[in-house]
Parts: C-alpha cells; structure tokens; sequence
C-alpha cells in the first residue's frame, strides 16, 4: 500500500532540508530541541558511533534489550526501502499519523528560524527532532540511538548517555572528519561524556586516542579484544554462525547470529558489553535474553540473502573496510566466484573497494544509484577495471536492470551475486527483488 498524500508531504519537507548539507555544529540541534520541551533530557540513552557496524550494534543492543522486557526506541540511519524505517519501538517502526503530527509540531519550530544561518536545521537534525518527540510519547525505556556522522558535532551528540560506544574506527568521510585515523577518532570520541563508561572495539592508534580522551572525561573504558573477548566458533553457514563471548563479569558461550560475517561477531561482542554495563546500573538482563536477542536480531541490507537459487546477496558495504569485511565473509561461507553488482558513492574510496572485492568476481556490472551524490559508472568503472584482468566489466546505468542482468549471468555461470557499494544500491536491488 502506498504512502498518503498527508505522509508524502511530511517526508517531502523532511528531504527538502537536504538542500542545507550536513553542518557540523549542535547549536542548531539544541534550539530545535529547547523549544520543543527538551525531550532529549527525559530519555535515557544508549549513544553508538563508529565508522563500521554502528547500525549492527545497535540492532543487537535493542534486540537484547526488548528480550529481556524493557520498551526500546532504536533509531538509526539511513532507511532502505522506507522513511519509517529510521525510527521504532521494539521492532515496529512510526506510524503514518505519527510522523505527520510530529513533522509538522518540528516544523513549526523551524519555520521560526527560517533564513537563520546559525539556527536553520538541516534534515538530520529535523529528523533527530522527530525521533526524541516519539520515544517520549511512547514512553521508551531506553533509546539505542545510532550516530549520524563522526560524533563530537553529531545532531545526536546532545544527549548523556547510559552508556556509549565506539564500534571502531577507519578512513571515511575524510573530509569532514579528518584526513587520518587518530583524527576521525578524536572526533568519534566527542560522544564520550563525563564519568560515562564507553565500550569500543576500535584498536592501535584510534584506541589510543580513544582511551586519552575517557582519561580526560573519568570514563571507563570497555575494550573488545582486552577487557571483553569475542571467540568464533566458525559453526558458519548461510543460516548464520555462533560465538563464545567473555566479558567482565559473564561469559556467555556458544552464543548464535543470524547475521553473516566475523565482522558481525566483533559487533555483537560491543553489544554484549553495553549489556554488562547496564547490568552494573541496574538494568536486568537475563542470559535468556541475550541469547533471544542476538538470534532474532535482524539487520536488513548486510550481508543479507535474499534469494537462494542463484545466491543473491545484498550488503551495503559503503567503504574500503566494508569491502574487506564482505570479502572475507564471502569466502568463509566458500563463495570463491561470484557476478558483482557495484554502485558507489562519489565522495567514497572507490580504489580501496574495488581492490578489495572486484579481484574475485567472475564478472562485475557497475551500476548508478538514484540519488545526487552517486558516482557514474563510467569514473567506477575506471578503477574496477584495475583489479578485473580478464573479468567482464558492463556498465549498466539503472540498478533495477543491473541486478535483473546480474541474476542472469549468475545464473549461466551458476555462481552467487553479490550486490553492494551503497545502501542505496542495496535499497533499490532489494526494491526490484520485492517487486518481482
């Protein structure tokens, strides 16, 4: 069923903010937020930021949580098929009326500062807005709020937080967040606040930079690989694999995931460790729990099959270490050829991606998402065609065909196609996959 007139407008006027860009800064956030009640200050929150798997951790926190009994708000970004997507409570994500009573209540507030450069909101922080206003009037136990960009000006970055972590760190959006690790970390440690305890599986120089800046703020820090351990138990099939995790206080073993990837593990090991942390602030949440929570916690658009004959998979890996992560979850599940459907963004590392995953693909279709920022094809192509050798390169401009010719070729060379480069990409494949 399609969307209303009413709701089309609301997300309309949400995206029309688009045309401001992302602004570093709380300032904005902070008015928006004031003069709708602060309701920021009458939630408590788990905070998460991180270059990769942020979106995961967050899944498996909320997941585990809303196991163990507790009403969960979980917001996250960007959505794949659907607006909604970005904001839920135990699962279910806000309803039509919803978002259109409290887009236009946000709205009445920006429309004050209207042509205000200092105080204009952009459309993530009119969407941050919208998501504290229904956790409240939903009366959420606890928020699992997803980081939008880098951390210490993140929109997100105004609450105090339970607890919060830093998945870990790499190279991306560089130039907003810096041009190395150590400064992207510095500027991901910005969530950290005083005496706030911070779980991270970042490691080397970003953990070093991490760990100065808790130092400074008298911050506990949670360190997976150190303070927490995550063992695989490489049990690894499409239907998932399994893990022993020892933390703290708990060891928790041969503990299952749905999801595919070692990466996931590692992910789930910093869920786990915001679990302990809220164990010590009173928080009850049974060994029950958290074996249901990470069972039956889904994250749609990693590593995700949505097919089986051919294997199709769709993984919104957006970034050099995504990439990697993607390679090597292809080759643990024995996927040692695959027909490739890639669309990136402009503003990624494309040569770092395509040297990752292209040398193993039997052919590659390079593909264009709808939005703004997409890269042409033919400037990808220009770097998948370093690391294809013999492979076929195919440039296909619309990512519906692209995957209906990508499931062809799969099929002829009966082999597995991997879709990914983007959440985009992913978004529009899963759409063409849904719809036939």
């Amino acid at each position: 069923m399609g969307l209303s007139l009413e709701e089309q407008s609301a997300i309309a006027y949400i995206q029309s903010r688009a045309r401001f860009g992302m602004k570093p800064g709380l300032q904005r956030i902070a008015y928006l937020l004031q003069h709708l009640g602060s309701p920021e200050k009458q939630l408590r929150f788990i905070h998460v930021a991180g270059t990769n798997g942020k979106g995961s951790t967050c899944v498996y926190a909320a997941s585990m949580l809303q196991a163990a009994g507790y009403r969960v708000g979980l917001y996250t970004s960007p959505y794949l098929t659907a607006f909604a997507e970005r904001m839920s409570v135990n699962g279910v994500a806000i309803t039509a009326s919803e978002l259109i009573a409290l887009t236009k209540q946000v709205q009445l507030i920006a429309d004050t500062v209207a042509g205000n450069k200092e105080l204009e909101p952009t459309e993530f922080e009119i969407i941050t807005a919208i998501a504290f206003l229904f956790f409240l009037s939903r009366k959420v136990d606890l928020v699992v709020l997803e980081a939008g960009l880098g951390g210490r000006f993140d929109a997100t970055n105004v609450v105090l937080p339970e607890v919060c972590a830093i998945t870990n760190v790499d190279l991306d959006h560089t130039e907003i967040l810096g041009k190395n690790v150590r400064e992207i970390a510095f500027d991901k440690s910005g969530i950290i606040k005083s005496n706030v305890p911070v779980v991270t599986g970042a490691q080397h120089d970003a953990l070093d930079v991490i760990q100065q800046v808790a130092k400074k703020q008298h911050s506990d820090v949670w360190m997976l690989h150190n303070t927490i351990r995550v063992v695989p138990e490489y049990v690894y099939d499409l239907a998932g694999q399994r893990f022993s995790y020892m933390g703290r206080f708990h060891d928790w073993l041969g503990l299952r995931l749905n999801m595919l990837g070692i990466h996931q593990v590692s992910n789930a090991g910093v869920a786990l460790g915001l679990m302990e942390v809220l164990s010590t602030k009173g928080y009850t949440i049974s060994e029950q729990a958290i074996r249901v929570g990470l069972k039956t916690a889904v994250w749609p658009g990693r590593l995700e099959v949505i097919h089986k004959d051919p294997v199709v998979i769709l993984d919104g890996a957006h970034n050099k270490a995504g990439a990697v992560a993607m390679a090597r979850a292809l080759e643990d599940l024995s996927i040692s050829r695959y027909v490739l459907v890639m669309g990136v963004l402009s503003d990624k590392d494309m040569d770092g991606m395509s040297r990752a995953i292209v040398p193993k693909s039997s052919y590659v279709i390079v593909t264009k998402p709808a939005v703004q920022r997409s890269t042409p094809t033919e400037v990808l192509a220009s770097f998948v065609r370093n690391y294809a050798g013999e492979v076929p390169v195919e440039l296909v401009e619309d990512v519906s065909q692209a995957v209906q010719r990508g499931v062809s070729i799969a099929n002829q060379k009966a082999v597995a196609l991997c879709i990914m480069g983007s959440l985009y990409t992913v978004a529009e494949a899963k759409m063409t996959f849904l719809q036939s």
